[in-house]
């Protein structure tokens, strides 16, 4: 299943409220009378019979309706004796899920927004037990399984964890040279930009003065009515603008350079940067041209899809998993977007933003679960890496073998590669039960048999950009909430997002480069006024403790002394000074064609 969206920008300052002390609801935590299951091997080969067990997933977009029937809930109920209902919301309101917490009637299991202030209410008013606590009786195994890092960040105030995360990357996993793909990528239109490239006054698109010639060159070309034109001609294509301000701009900012570390190792707004300035001049300049279309700035998902879909745009600056559809539609008609190296103009590396974090879902076992024993273990099961490759690849020697003794790679059966060929491999239940999903373990071992061209087509629209990404989660340090000021801390990060929001389209829009100046000044103002100043402080505070924890000297890749500059390759291995990853290039997946 392919998610529509990943929150890791989003979790900083909410879930820094899972460290409020005292949460965990009050009293004496009163667990069953049931003898305790050893440690000696994994959890849920104790398992004791079969049982059945209602999970909500808070995401309206969620579906797994052959649990239950298809191979892999099959083999799920063979080893932990779970039969799973997975039940979700129509929408995304959030209605369905205050329906149940106010009726004290929630399902045996949930799974909610890593980011919602839910996790704290569930887990401060009792609704949730603590699964550490379950597990020291009854899965021994997920204690030692779940990460130092990753227990640091969710375990609560008073010293619980009541929750797993799904899309994790723990330290564990990663080390500081892996490279994962960016979470937005900065895509142009591929026959357009060849067709500029080709021009015999063509400048360096990498740079934005160039970027803003091939924009204006290929309107005059491909704009308009008749055949090969675009009617609908979009320059630039910018995210929905939301209640905190527009995730473009984060990632253009990190195309730009925008640095959260200054040189002397502290912590720093990007917003105070020459290289944040000179991207929001740039924003309101292409907007002053009519490259960024006023609708845009009001733009819904669907009718930004609409314009990806349509191939109606020449630069599109979104997270390319949330348009999935929109993509594959433009490339099944014959438009096809390729990766570009944004720099600033004065052509310094980017430092993009990876999609590891510290999670997107997680999940949680309700205090009117019947089997917790039993539950807990399932969830053992599900978080273990046995249990991520079942539910990504199958059952092992049936659809899938290990390619080699090391275990570094599966290799597909031909039942499996049958099963992709013919769009069934959700039948069997491969990659549908996805909400306790380790990437950081499960992508370096899969295996792109049998992808289809479309499938390789959509991964490579962002994983050429691996040399220029790095791991971001050192600047999105855990709050300390036993400090002072904490709450007025969070309320003023609450205020400052706001007031962004409201001043961030203007600044855009601004009829003048002076007048753009003016509100860009005023919306850091406004956000003085909300308590900026004492948000920066409090921040740069927990981030040198963070960095510290991970012993690093350099939060920012650029400061680090034996920072090197990202290179690209041609097809044939030579080194490139192109900003358009080609055909070839080692981090390309292959065949590109059938």
């Amino acid at each position: 299943m392919k998610s529509k969206r990943y929150l890791y920008l989003l979790l900083t300052a909410v879930m820094s409220l899972l460290a409020v002390a005292g949460c965990g609801g009050s009293g004496e935590i009163k667990l069953p009378n049931t003898p305790d299951t050893p440690g000696d091997k994994d959890s849920w080969l104790y398992h004791e019979g079969e049982y059945n067990l209602d999970w909500f997933v808070d995401l309206s977009y969620f579906s797994y309706p052959g649990s239950g029937r298809d191979e892999v809930s099959k083999e799920i109920k063979r080893l932990t004796g779970a039969s799973i209902n997975f039940n979700s919301p129509v929408d995304d309101s959030g209605q369905m899920l205050q329906m149940m917490i106010a009726g004290d009637n929630l399902p045996d299991v949930i799974t909610i927004d890593a980011g919602s202030e839910n996790v704290v209410k569930l887990a401060k008013e009792g609704y949730v037990w603590p699964l550490d606590v379950l597990a020291e009786h009854w899965a021994p195994t997920l204690n030692e399984r779940v990460e130092d890092d990753i227990r640091a960040y969710y375990e609560m105030g008073d010293g619980h964890l009541y929750c797993l995360p799904s899309l994790a990357y723990s330290e564990k996993y990663v080390d500081k040279d892996t490279k994962f793909d960016p979470n937005g990528g900065l895509l142009v239109r591929k026959d357009w930009y060849e067709w500029y490239i080709s021009q015999p006054d063509a400048k360096d698109i990498s740079k934005p003065s160039g970027l803003l010639d091939a924009i204006t060159k290929v309107s005059a070309q491909f704009a308009g009515n008749g055949a090969g034109k675009v009617s609908s001609f979009t320059g630039m294509l910018l995210d929905q603008f939301t209640g905190t301000g527009n995730v473009s701009t984060v990632y253009l900012s990190q195309y730009f350079g925008a640095a959260y570390e200054n040189k002397a190792g502290d912590y720093q707004d990007v917003m105070e940067t020459v290289q944040y300035t000179e991207m929001m001049n740039y924003l309101n300049l292409l907007y002053r041209e009519g490259w960024i279309r006023q609708s845009n700035l009001t733009a819904t998902t669907d009718s930004i899809g609409g314009i990806i879909s349509r191939g109606e745009a020449f630069v599109t600056t979104v997270a390319p998993q949330n348009y999935y559809y929109s993509y594959e539609k433009a490339y099944n008609d014959g438009v096809e977007y390729v990766p570009l190296v944004l720099t600033n103009e004065a052509g310094e590396d980017p430092v993009i933003q990876d999609l590891s974090g510290n999670g997107f879902l997680v999940t949680m076992i309700s205090k009117k679960a019947d089997d917790i024993e039993q539950i807990i273990k399932l969830l053992d099961f599900l978080y273990s890496e046995e249990g991520n490759r079942l539910t990504m690849f199958g059952i092992e020697g049936d659809t899938w073998n290990w390619a080699d003794e090391e275990h570094s790679k599966v290799k597909y059966t031909d039942k499996y590669l049958k099963m992709k060929k013919d769009g069934t491999l959700s039948g069997y239940g491969i990659n549908c039960l996805t909400l306790l999903s380790n990437l950081a373990y499960l992508d370096p071992i899969t295996s792109h048999e049998g992808d289809k061209p479309v499938e390789i087509y959509f991964d490579n629209l962002k994983r050429p950009l691996r040399p220029y990404c790095y791991s971001y989660k050192i600047s999105w340090p855990k709050l300390d909430p036993t400090a002072e000021g904490y709450m007025d801390v969070i309320r003023a990060k609450t205020k400052m997002d706001a007031r962004w929001a409201e001043y961030l389209p203007s600044i855009i829009k601004a009829n003048s480069a002076e007048a753009s100046k003016k509100l860009f000044e005023d919306a850091i103002t406004a956000m003085n006024r909300a308590g900026r100043d004492k948000y920066l402080a409090f921040y740069s505070d927990a981030y040198a403790k963070n960095k510290q924890r991970m012993n690093v000297e350099w939060g920012w890749p650029k400061n680090d002394p034996a920072y090197e500059t990202p290179t690209l390759r041609n097809a044939d291995g030579s080194f490139s000074d192109k900003k358009i990853p080609v055909t070839g290039d080692p981090y390309y997946l292959l065949p590109m064609s059938e």
